[in-house]
């Protein structure tokens, strides 16, 4: 399934404004980039799994870094298990914690068959919920302003901020 995030208009309009036109263009502090976003359901026990395959077999890169992706939690699956699943008896309703797994790629069809064999290796489901969606990505220009009180590095909350080593 493929969607245009910022196309709210009437068709016609999305044609003229599709993401495309914002590829390149300067923001002072940054520029705009075409990106493919890709979203992945997972239950929640399966999150990590399936970020350390990631991370393994694609470079997930942004500006200096590598490994970025972003996991949202809190939800939950629904579904009904239908004659041939793996999923517990026919006919029944379940639910399970889940979370959903999303990175930016850059528009590429052979990285993006990575992805899924990515995805499809080392998802616990047999029916992996994945979606791509065309969008810009911002890139810093990395500006000179190391002395900025509002970088993490010269703030009080540093070390909670940046986060703990999983890796």
């Amino acid at each position: 399934m493929t969607t245009q995030r910022i196309d709210q208009g009437t068709e016609r309009g999305s044609q003229q404004a599709g993401v495309g036109a914002l590829d390149g263009l300067d923001l002072a502090a940054a520029t705009l980039e075409l990106e493919w976003v890709v979203t992945i359901d997972t239950p929640s026990a399966g999150v990590e799994q399936l970020t350390r395959a990631l991370g393994a077999e694609l470079p997930l890169v942004q500006g200096n870094y590598d490994n970025c992706l972003y996991v949202r939690e809190n939800g939950y699956q629904q579904f009904r298990a239908l004659e041939g699943s793996h999923a517990g008896a026919e006919g029944t309703v379940q639910r399970t914690a889940a979370s959903q797994i999303e990175f930016g790629i850059p528009p590429s069809q052979d990285l993006l068959r990575t992805v899924f064999k990515v995805i499809f290796a080392a998802h616990v489901n047999e029916e992996p919920t994945v979606r791509v969606t065309q969008a810009v990505g911002s890139r810093s220009k990395l500006l000179e302003d190391s002395d900025n009180p509002n970088r993490y590095w010269n703030r009080p909350d540093a070390e909670e901020l940046h986060g703990t080593a999983v890796g």
